[in-house]
């Protein structure tokens, strides 16, 4: 069985166009196989059908005004753009859309990062915090390496 490769480089050894070396290889191949041999046998013939029975046809224009009137169609039915024209964009335009996305980031942050009213945090010593409802807590942080644990102590300051 001749794999796909192998048929590929058959039809361009009866095309006549393969490099001298890869021409030899073939006509080694041919020389040895029969499955090779009527294969290229069988692409010959289809060769000769395909040239004996091919039907021309003519354009009545001429290559370059038939090949102008595709373009000028693929034009014409190309929708418009969208966009504005870069001399024409409004100058402040193009300074609301940055300042508004640099206004959206820092009201993000703000929300994200303040306290709820009425409860304080605590930041511990390895970067964590905590909340809490008491105005007046501290915290006390030990971390063994040895245990891999840590302890926290929080402190509210109640009597």
């Amino acid at each position: 069985m001749i794999d796909q490769e192998t048929t590929l480089k058959l039809q361009a050894y009866l095309d006549g166009e393969l490099p001298a070396p890869d021409a030899e290889r073939m006509a080694d191949l041919l020389e040895h196989d029969s499955g090779a041999q009527a294969l290229l046998g069988e692409l010959r013939a289809i060769k000769a059908a395909l040239n004996g029975n091919e039907t021309e046809h003519k354009v009545p224009e001429s290559r370059e005004f038939y090949w102008s009137k595709i373009a000028r169609e693929i034009e014409r039915q190309e929708p418009a753009t969208l966009l504005p024209q870069a001399g024409r964009t409004v100058w402040w335009l193009r300074l609301l859309v940055p300042a508004g996305a640099v206004a959206l980031l820092a009201l993000a942050f703000t929300v994200v990062l303040w306290p709820p009213s009425g409860r304080s945090w605590v930041a511990l010593a390895d970067g964590h915090e905590i909340e809490t409802p008491e105005e007046e807590t501290s915290s006390f942080t030990f971390r063994s390496e040895r245990e891999g644990m840590t302890v926290v102590w929080v402190d509210t300051h109640r009597n």
